[in-house]
């Protein structure tokens, strides 16, 4: 059984979300994520964003503002040390210091390091 007010609250959501993700996609994910002091630079976050976002330096990961972000994750549940964090907004809290992380079970940083190249034919693959 359906309901005739169903279908326009589902387009008003739908709407909802394209205006949100379109808004945070012009913002360049400003200040979205982070990493904390139990990160080691070992590069993973980097290795495994099929943007090319991330860029690790001597301080640790940087999040570039001139690259789109895929919103996909990969930099924070592949981790090794869960130092990846997402910051809490006014609007919304993040759990991450507290929550697990969810690779993928049978994909590998390498297998997404091989993605990255196909995303970006022509560039060097993160090392």
């Amino acid at each position: 059984m359906t309901f005739p007010t169903v279908l326009p609250v589902r387009i008003a959501l739908e709407w909802l979300v394209r205006l949100g993700m379109a808004m945070v996609e012009r913002t360049g994910v400003t200040d979205y994520f982070y990493a904390d002091e139990k990160c080691t630079r070992c590069g993973t976050c980097e290795k495994v964003c099929s943007s090319r976002k991330v860029c690790v330096t001597g301080e640790g990961p940087v999040w570039q503002d001139r690259v789109k972000c895929y919103f996909c994750y990969a930099c924070l549940n592949y981790c090794p040390t869960q130092a990846v964090q997402i910051k809490s907004k006014w609007y919304m809290k993040s759990y991450t210091k507290w929550n697990g992380r969810y690779p993928h079970p049978w994909a590998t940083v390498k297998d997404l390091a091989g993605q990255q190249d196909r995303a970006n034919p022509g560039t060097p693959a993160a090392g």
